[in-house]
């Protein structure tokens, strides 16, 4: 009876643990997309008390009124896909790896069509526009993040 007997826990992933740093990293990254969904809804219906809490005036206000329909979608995507990608990270499922992919190409999409054809800058300000962009990079990060973790076979 030389042979090797591996316990069952070795050989399936879904009776190890999970990697701390995967709870860490998918509860911020779920609870920055419950703050940006809590945002999409309430500016998206243009609420005046949250819009007026944000310091928006007339030209924020008018940003988002106007708001063209391929951005609403990328925005949805964007909110939606994080959400769902940190949820299904959490879970440790390989879906977060697509849904990742989608969240951060839509965030890189809109920023990158906003910054140019809407002013954003100017109309939004550099704190805005700065935290957007700091999204947008923890969209890529958490993207190659999970593709790390499937590939290490913690997500399945």
């Amino acid at each position: 009876m030389g042979e090797d007997v591996m316990p069952a826990a070795a050989e399936s992933p879904r009776l190890s643990r999970a990697p701390w740093h995967l709870w860490v990293f998918g509860l911020f990254m779920l609870a920055l997309y419950v703050g940006g969904t809590r945002d999409y809804v309430l500016t998206r219906t243009l609420n005046p008390d949250y819009l007026a809490a944000q310091g928006y005036g007339e030209p924020q206000i008018g940003y988002f009124t106007d708001y063209p329909f391929g951005l609403g979608v990328l925005w949805t995507l964007n909110v939606a896909g994080g959400l769902l990608c940190a949820a299904a990270a959490i879970l440790r499922s390989r879906r977060a790896v697509p849904l990742a992919l989608t969240t951060a190409l839509a965030q890189l999409s809109l920023l990158i069509l906003t910054f140019a054809f809407r002013d954003r800058w100017d109309i939004l300000g550099p704190q805005m526009s700065l935290f957007d962009i700091g999204v947008g990079v923890l969209s890529i990060a958490f993207w190659w993040y999970c593709r790390a973790m499937r590939s290490r076979a913690v997500l399945r």
